[in-house]
């Protein structure tokens, strides 16, 4: 009896994404899911039973095969894969019956959802995911590890390099180079080219991250006093923050992000500060400045770190800008 074990037990879809490949090509006596939330063993989803960890992985027979369905974020994802292929066990494609790949280049262990373009002459790398509606045109390609969320178009000789992320209806115009582990958000229309590590965001898309070290020593110069009225601007902004993340309070210095929040909180976040301030908020200035510290300080001169992120903070907070 083959097994084909499903690991992470968060994706419904790609769920039923294995067992409509199975029904086709009848490859796998059983299909299972792996999760190492304890709170998920015991529990089905689309009929198919949670069985465990990933440690459980050990106790496969030959003829066995998994699948990485973790794709929140693409460095999640590289260490999920990691650790499946250390139990030895081979990773192997999803690829929806619908999706026509004849005219492109694929590599191993993809995930491709129905409803997806694969252009003529576009190259797929290893391990990468392309989710419902997504499009790859024609010429491009997408990196090893890189994700397309849901919707995304990455048109004509787009190159996105490894583990790069295309958020929710997001849009690469044509000849683009979207740098290694950089991340496009949701929405976001992205008319040049995006550096290595770095955050395209908004329409058209901002690169944050990646500055040059000149124009942030200038940003974080600020001189002149700081008024009690600024120090005070820093104490409802931390309100503010503690108020969305749900606590009774939260420093200077804590990351929005790191705290728990993520891009649907950033937006109510975005929204409750330009109330409560009365200063226009946009999403960019809290992805920029995530800390109460550093908000207030590119908004009133409050006191605080500098008001530019630092390489450290993008990185964090990539994955945030991820649907």
């Amino acid at each position: 009896m083959t097994t084909l074990y499903l690991c992470a037990a968060g994706n419904p879809e790609g769920v039923r994404l294995a067992l409509e490949v199975n029904e086709v090509a009848r490859r796998w006596d059983r299909i299972v899911l792996l999760d190492d939330d304890p709170a998920k063993h015991g529990h089905e989803i689309l009929g198919v039973p949670v069985l465990g960890p990933f440690a459980a992985l050990a106790e496969h027979h030959a003829g066995d095969e998994a699948v990485n369905l973790v794709a929140r974020s693409t460095k999640g994802r590289d260490g999920a894969r990691a650790r499946i292929e250390s139990f030895g066990i081979p990773l192997v494609s999803l690829v929806h019956p619908s999706v026509d790949l004849r005219f492109a280049t694929v590599g191993r262990a993809v995930t491709i959802y129905a409803g997806c373009t694969i252009s003529a002459l576009s190259t797929v790398g290893d391990h990468t995911v392309i989710f419902t509606q997504a499009v790859l045109g024609h010429g491009a390609t997408l990196g090893d590890g890189a994700v397309l969320a849901p919707g995304a178009v990455v048109n004509a000789r787009v190159r996105v390099g490894r583990r790069a992320y295309i958020g929710s209806n997001a849009s690469v115009l044509p000849d683009i180079t979207v740098g290694d582990a950089a991340t496009v958000s949701a929405c976001s229309a992205v008319l040049g080219d995006v550096p290595e590590g770095c955050t395209a965001l908004g329409v058209p898309a901002e690169i944050l991250g990646g500055a040059d070290p000149v124009v942030i020593a200038q940003t974080m110069a600020r001189p002149g006093a700081v008024s009690a009225d600024a120090s005070a601007s820093e104490d409802r902004v931390k309100a503010v923050f503690a108020e969305v993340l749900g606590r009774p309070s939260i420093g200077s210095d804590a990351n929005f992000f790191d705290a728990g929040g993520d891009s649907k909180q950033a937006l109510r976040l975005q929204v409750a500060l330009s109330t409560t301030l009365g200063t226009p908020v946009t999403i960019v200035d809290i992805f920029r400045f995530p800390t109460p510290a550093r908000l207030a300080s590119h908004l009133f001169g409050a006191p605080g770190a500098p008001s530019h992120p630092s390489r450290a903070d993008m990185r964090r907070r990539r994955r945030q800008t991820r649907p």
